[in-house]
């Protein structure tokens, strides 16, 4: 009974220590785990362009809905206050003080550009990036030359949504930081919500 009972005090501690050598999962891994149980995600951002040449630095701050992948609310407060509203192939962009909606079709290459890419979805990253993991930032680098961005960087979360910060670098050397706080997830966002509802006597610019 004693060389039972050490037999199997040995078969444990081999498991534990299987366990504990096996590889902890990429931030590319968790992202993608993650996303997969999400209906809807909203919050609010912070974001901080930087324009180089002009030694110029701007912030902005507002609120954001999303359902993956094609509906999406954000929504820029302040003086400048703008929205812009995706839903399925179409994309308007509201801009309060003009009291003006410019209507078209989206361009996915354009998205792809802006960090609004990865917070609609991951199903194509690794398709039209080389990513790379070091000092816990996941950095995502363009395939295609043409692309106007030099790579993003990812800095994920320990929270239910996994992404705390993306920051965009371009070929000019400007960057976009835009920082998440109070997510959500599966709130049971309505669509409805992500329909633009034009203000009495807007202007509608439908290109």
């Amino acid at each position: 009974m004693r060389r039972f009972h050490a037999l199997s005090a040995i078969m444990l501690s081999l498991a534990l220590l299987l366990i504990g050598a096996a590889p902890a999962a990429t931030i590319f891994e968790r992202i993608t785990s993650a996303y997969s149980t999400f209906k809807d995600i909203s919050g609010r951002f912070s974001q901080v362009s930087k324009i180089k040449e002009l030694n110029k630095e701007m912030a902005y701050e507002g609120a954001f809905r999303l359902k993956p992948p094609s509906k999406m609310s954000w929504k820029y407060e302040g003086d400048n206050e703008q929205e812009v509203f995706i839903n399925g192939d179409a994309i308007t962009i509201y801009k309060k003080k003009l009291n003006q909606a410019v209507r078209s079709n989206i361009d996915e290459a354009a998205i792809a550009q802006t960090p609004l890419a990865l917070l609609r979805g991951i199903a194509d990253i690794e398709r039209d990036y080389d990513v790379t993991e070091k000092n816990n930032v996941m950095r995502l680098t363009p395939k295609n030359s043409s692309n106007k961005v030099k790579y993003f960087d990812v800095y994920p979360s320990k929270d239910a949504f996994p992404i705390k910060k993306i920051v965009l670098f371009d070929n000019n050397d400007n960057t976009v930081e835009i920082t998440l706080q109070g997510v959500k997830t599966n709130s049971g966002l309505s669509d409805e919500l992500f329909i633009f509802t034009p203000p009495k006597d807007a202007e509608i610019i439908n290109n």
